[in-house]
């Protein structure tokens, strides 16, 4: 509920603070006195823009703010999707200053507008006879429905259901386009796959056969240098290890006399080491090496099949290729294990479709038990409110496709008059229509429905004697158990008032100021009654307005 409204330097009001009851809240005055001026503070509460020219003076802020206490709880989690702590009290400021720039605040935290909105449509529910808007709104109709017919375990069932309904429908479809997508090269991953497959490549096996091609090729050159440096170092008649041989002896004679020589003699012995390991390695190369032109070829066939595997997939290295062939492997797996995917996502389609089938009718069926209900309720107040003919009837529709909210396209149509057909609410009723039609409404399902605070701004425009008695008395009832602020010219609404603010206005010499005080029940009775009969008002008036208030509603 709105607990204060605080306003300071706002058009024509220098400072008011107004606390509410937590029921009806009568707020009366004479036209031109402010009563609009206190819905244009409450309207930047609700997130409206303004300027400067709101100021009433300009080298000054205004400031408006707003506490609330005992708000919904669709507030509380609002503030926590935005990181704002909730409290017991929930204070809105808005600040404007000279400069014409806007700052908003809940509870001290800057924010901004478009959160503001958010947050007072939770707060503040605003009727004005000509912006009834939410009755017409298809949406709100359905709440109406739901909340009469206490549809919410079935209706959290079914919202349940049908999320679960939407996820998988949005991962098939996105599954069935990578699947549209992959089909098309399909057929030349599997040829890629085959290719490699059949190629049959081992890590290394590259350069293995790059050295024994090369020593192929060069078979007969390495075989004849093989025998030429064995024919050289040991077979010819001056052989190099015959000639080392003799100097080493040689050498060997005179080893006492210095170690210089003793030296020598070592290193001429270890070329005749090296001699014979250069021998041993040349007979082995001979009988290794041999020229063999089918191995040669199979060993060039190998290796252009490896070129062509890395020139087509643009690698260098067989590791690249056994990598591309393990990804195609996976990829082509993908494909099969996504089909699979599939098919049992649309197995659980059917079944998810099977269940929202049974809790939408179920959904449909508690809904329709309350029209009648709902028809006879409104159409009664309607009547007490001085419209006979005016009736509201509930048409539904079964939907094809599921929605959100089941499968009923619902909506309150209206005539105002015997004879005309029944249409939509915005085609036929007029602002004094809508605004008791909306009454009417609101009255009837106020006990099911956790409404917001309401604002009533002169919905009874155009309505007197009983039948304004009558909206009074709607007006009452419905605050019961919610909070309700009206303005009106009605002395018979206002007689219902728990609390009775009266707006009035002051000049000074240089100064027209608007400002707000609670009546008590003397003043109360000569307000109504100046409302009755003029100012002064008569003796009868003040009668009148005494027996309204003190006569049981």
């Amino acid at each position: 509920m709105l607990k204060a409204l605080s306003i300071e330097n706002y058009a024509i009001i220098s400072k008011v603070d107004l606390e509410f009851d937590a029921s009806l809240n009568i707020i009366t005055g004479e036209t031109g006195a402010g009563k609009s001026i206190l819905l244009g503070a409450l309207g930047l509460i609700m997130g409206q823009r303004a300027d400067s020219k709101v100021l009433l003076d300009k080298e000054t802020k205004c400031i408006v703010e707003a506490t609330f206490s005992g708000y919904p709880k669709a507030v509380d989690a609002l503030l926590k999707n935005n990181d704002l702590d909730s409290e017991e009290e929930l204070i809105i400021r808005r600040e404007i200053i000279p400069s014409g720039r806007s700052r908003a605040f809940i509870n001290d935290t800057p924010t901004n507008l478009g959160f503001l909105q958010k947050v007072s449509l939770e707060l503040i529910d605003l009727n004005q006879q000509f912006q009834i808007i939410e009755i017409q709104n298809k949406n709100f109709q359905l709440n109406i429905i739901d909340a009469l017919g206490k549809t919410d375990s079935i209706l959290t069932k079914y919202k349940a259901t049908y999320a679960k309904y939407k996820e998988n429908m949005q991962t098939l479809s996105q599954l069935q386009k990578q699947e549209t997508a992959q089909l098309k090269e399909l057929d030349f991953m599997r040829f890629q796959l085959d290719e490699l497959d059949t190629a049959a490549l081992v890590e290394g096996e590259q350069k293995e056969m790059e050295a024994e091609m090369l020593m192929l090729e060069k078979a007969d050159e390495i075989v004849g240098l093989a025998e030429e440096t064995k024919f050289t170092l040991i077979d010819s008649e001056t052989s190099l290890r015959d000639v080392f041989a003799d100097l080493a002896k040689k050498w060997s004679a005179f080893a006492e006399v210095d170690s210089s020589v003793s030296e020598a003699y070592d290193s001429l012995e270890e070329i005749q080491d090296k001699i014979n390991e250069i021998v041993e390695a040349s007979e082995k190369l001979t009988s290794k090496v041999e020229s063999n032109p089918v191995r040669l070829q199979e060993v060039r066939t190998r290796l252009d099949l490896v070129y062509t595997l890395q020139k087509k997939h643009g690698v260098q290295e067989v590791s690249n290729l056994l990598e591309i062939q393990s990804g195609l492997a996976t990829s082509l797996a993908n494909v099969t294990n996504r089909a699979e995917t599939i098919e049992k996502l649309k197995a659980e389609i059917r079944r998810l479709k099977v269940d929202l089938e049974k809790i939408a009718k179920d959904l449909t069926a508690k809904r329709k038990k309350v029209f009648p209900s709902l028809e006879k309720e409104v159409n009664k107040k309607l009547q007490s409110l001085s419209m006979g003919s005016a009736q509201i009837k509930v048409e539904s529709q079964v939907t094809e496709d599921f929605r959100s909210d089941g499968k009923d396209d619902l909506t309150i149509l209206f005539k105002a008059n015997k004879g005309t057909e029944f249409q939509a609410i915005k085609k036929v009723a007029s602002g004094g229509e809508s605004a008791r039609l909306m009454l009417s409404i609101k009255a009837t399902v106020a006990h099911a429905m956790s409404l917001p605070t309401m604002i009533f701004d002169e919905i009874d425009t155009g309505v007197s004697g009983d039948v304004a008695g009558k909206m009074g008395d709607i007006l009452k009832a419905l605050s019961a158990k919610h909070q309700l602020l009206c303005i009106t010219h009605s002395p018979q609404v206002s007689s219902r008032a728990v609390k009775h603010f009266f707006v009035y206005k002051e000049e000074s010499k240089d100064r027209t100021s608007t400002f707000v005080k609670v009546l008590d029940k003397a003043e109360r009775i000569t307000e109504i009654a100046k409302m009755l009969s003029g100012d002064p008002p008569s003796t009868f008036a003040l009668e009148n307005a005494k027996d309204l208030i003190t006569t049981p509603k």
